[in-house]
């Protein structure tokens, strides 16, 4: 393979695809075959931090015509050998207009949307499988084998005390995270099941801070939760700063979260996860082969909720009943878990 091929992959949100993407990256830049940029957004930028081997092309999330002609501007002065074209969404594919590359690698038909083939000319394997897995399978299109262990060495190595000195985490027991609220409300488990938990967490010994963006609607919830617990936890909603965020759940000991982005975030900083799945498939979007803890209802919601033609490995139940056949006793039995795996028991009572 020759050393000089230079490589752009265009991911430019969510932040829970931009953790999966990161790895593969990573493993470009590790394999010392590649010139490797990456054309996103602030936000990848600020969770991500440096990344030693990768060129960062910020562009504008396209919205408009004039955000279409400051890409052109931005990515005019760049030829590419292989763009990896590693999100369908119609703002990827708007910029990828202005990439100049010889091969534009794309997904599958399967996981295609928003006309997606029409960007590309050639397209990954298609196949039933974790979107960490495709998105390796695009390193695989450039002639790489997939390691033996997939990872997130290299990121996040700054020191966390001097990251999260603003925010006063607790001190002296394990701390619980709960990040309530995921993009989609449709996602989200109930309040009253939250709240239960956490009061069981407190009664455990156990340390608990609400996480959360500062969105009008996340900030209510989670003032919510909070309020109506009988020990109100640390409430960092809207206070973490996106660079912050890997190293506050490098520090917990555990997050609880229904499917959102902080759970693969989590992921890739070692932290037990206890995800909450039941709109869309774990074995898609979980905590990537690190799902023990987490608590699956997607075939339950399925038979349930969807009539027979719409089910796959890829749907989404969108019923307004979903979250609420994850049981509070399920997800308890998930913290005592952790709690026995990380030797974190026994501890009294508050």
């Amino acid at each position: 393979m020759n050393s000089n091929l230079h490589i752009a992959v265009l991911r430019l949100s969510a932040l829970g695809d931009v953790m999966l993407c990161a790895s593969m990256v990573l493993h470009l830049v590790k394999s010392g075959k590649f010139k490797v940029s990456w054309i996103t957004t602030d936000q990848t930028r600020l969770l991500l931090g440096d990344i030693p081997g990768v060129d960062f092309i910020i562009v504008p999330k396209p919205k408009s015509l004039k955000t279409f002609f400051e890409c052109q501007k931005i990515l005019k002065g760049y030829s590419f050998d292989c763009l990896l074209l590693a999100q369908a969404s119609f703002s990827a594919h708007f910029v990828s207009m202005s990439v100049r590359s010889k091969r534009k690698i794309g997904f599958d038909a399967s996981r295609s949307r928003d006309l997606h083939g029409f960007f590309v000319n050639e397209r990954i394997d298609g196949k039933e499988e974790h979107f960490l897995d495709a998105y390796y399978r695009f390193a695989c299109e450039l002639g790489l084998q997939n390691p033996a262990e997939f990872n997130w060495d290299g990121l996040f190595q700054a020191e966390n005390d001097k990251i999260l000195q603003k925010l006063n985490l607790p001190q002296g027991k394990p701390i619980l995270a709960v990040n309530p609220s995921a993009s989609k409300s449709e996602r989200n488990w109930t309040i009253d099941s939250y709240i239960k938990v956490i009061d069981y967490a407190h009664q455990k010994g156990l340390a608990v801070v609400v996480i959360g963006g500062s969105m009008k609607i996340e900030l209510k919830l989670n003032s919510e939760i909070c309020s109506t617990c009988l020990v109100s936890p640390v409430n960092l909603t809207g206070k973490i700063e996106l660079p912050q965020l890997p190293y506050l759940l490098k520090e917990v000991d555990i997050l609880l979260a229904p499917d959102t982005g902080s759970i693969h975030i989590a992921r890739a900083v070692g932290t037990p996860v206890i995800g909450l799945y039941a709109v869309a498939n774990p074995s898609l979007t979980g905590p990537y082969r690190a799902d023990e803890f987490s608590v699956n209802k997607f075939d339950l919601a399925l038979e349930q909720f969807s009539d027979s033609k719409n089910k796959s490995f890829y749907s989404r139940v969108h019923h307004p009943d979903t979250m609420s056949l994850i049981q509070t006793d399920e997800v308890i039995s998930k913290v005592d878990a952790i709690l026995d795996r990380l030797s974190l028991l026994p501890f009294d009572k508050e």
